[in-house]
């Protein structure tokens, strides 16, 4: 025997088991990773089918139809129902003369529907939604792409987020998988996917429409003094129609960005002006683990009552200020009291953001969670200091 044939016969087993150890390391994870998504446990499982890749073309009309094929089937059409009070209608003159003689009452209450989408995330049945598609809802039914009507659960909502999630029985059930609203590019193409009156049509096929991203962490008010700010939503030019809300926007890769909301039209609102919104995944993704976990959504509470810095207020404080936020009252054992801030104290920058006025505030503390930090730096007789809050859940909630 040689000496190289002496080695040789030595390196053998060694190698065999290394070989044999990575196999069965392999089969181990694999078997694990199918067990996890065939019991459930994985809330968003892995969708099947094949990633989706656009193609050479700024629309693909390949890539898209292969987005809506994997993603179509978890798109369902969400039909809530109200009761309101409404002056009653004299079917003839003499329920007419009855109603104006007191007779008959003067008011009945009348149940209408409220029409828009819905996103299957997972295959027991939960959907995400918009809750303003909810919101006040006494009854939620639910219509399958095959038609099927079902009734469903409000699991929980988020208001200051415009999501809610509902629950339908079921198993088996087709779902989409949700992508990453952080890798969005500004110019990337994108389809938007609804069900919406489904009491027109002869079956439930979602609706798809074409566009890009035009822009990203745009805050949105709505009109009115006192109306809601959608804050970081994503824009795109892609056709978001009347009851679409609460589907899903999906990117060439055949993944949910982000959950349609609402859209801009002309005065009339006659025609789309070309200017829809959509929820981020990951902000939806967000918002459906906390319902989830705890049953509702915990809003954060910092404990600080503010006020915009005016020149009045500057001038009365002998503050030498212009912008910033007013410490007026610290809430009895708050986040804010508790790191050590004090009334008087002007806030200047929240996480490294400058604050100028409350809005800025809002949109520094929006998006952080129960547990999260808050570096907070006030301004106080002069001098400049940092402060971190660590937010808890409001008072209200809790």
């Amino acid at each position: 025997m040689t000496q190289f044939e002496s080695r040789w016969s030595r390196a053998v087993p060694w190698v065999v088991g290394a070989l044999f150890g990575l196999s069965l390391a392999m089969l181990m994870t694999t078997s694990v990773m199918l067990w996890r998504v065939g019991t459930g446990r994985a809330f968003y499982p892995k969708a099947p089918g094949n990633v989706v890749l656009g193609g050479a073309g700024l629309f693909d009309a390949d890539a898209m139809v292969a987005a809506r094929h994997r993603v179509g089937p978890a798109v369902v059409s969400v039909t809530t129902f109200r009761t309101r009070i409404v002056t009653a209608r004299a079917r003839n003159f003499y329920e007419w003369w009855q109603i104006n003689a007191g007779r008959l009452p003067a008011y009945e209450t009348r149940k209408y529907p409220i029409y828009g989408s819905g996103l299957l995330v997972n295959q027991d049945g939960y959907i995400v939604t918009n809750e303003h598609v909810v919101r006040g809802a006494e009854e939620i039914y639910v219509t399958m792409i095959d038609s099927t009507e079902v009734p469903a659960t409000l699991v929980g909502a988020a208001p200051e987020f415009d999501v809610a999630l509902l629950k339908i029985e079921g198993s088996d059930l087709p779902f989409a998988p949700i992508g990453d609203s952080d890798a969005l590019e500004i110019g990337e193409p994108v389809i938007a996917i609804g069900s919406p009156f489904t009491y027109l049509f002869n079956d439930n096929q979602p609706t798809v429409t074409a566009g890009v991203v035009s822009a990203l962490h745009r805050d949105v008010k709505e009109t009115g003094d006192e109306a809601q700010i959608f804050k970081n939503m994503i824009q795109t030019d892609a056709v978001i129609n009347p009851g679409n809300s609460g589907g899903p926007l999906v990117s060439m890769r055949g993944e949910v960005i982000g959950i349609s909301t609402f859209v801009f039209s002309t005065a009339s609102g006659s025609s789309n002006i070309g200017m829809g919104f959509a929820i981020p995944s990951n902000t939806v993704r967000m918002v459906v683990d906390e319902i989830r976990r705890y049953g509702h959504f915990r809003s954060v509470w910092t404990g600080l009552v503010v006020s915009g810095l005016t020149p009045d207020v500057a001038r009365n404080l002998g503050i030498p200020l212009r912008d910033g936020l007013v410490v007026m009252a610290l809430e009895e054992g708050g986040p804010a009291e508790q790191a050590g801030l004090a009334v008087g104290d002007v806030i200047v920058e929240m996480n490294g953001n400058t604050i100028r006025d409350s809005s800025q505030a809002s949109r520094a503390i929006f998006g952080l969670q129960v547990g999260d930090e808050l570096e907070v730096v006030v301004w106080r007789s002069g001098s400049t200091l940092t402060f971190t809050l660590t937010l808890v859940e409001a008072k209200d909630q809790a």
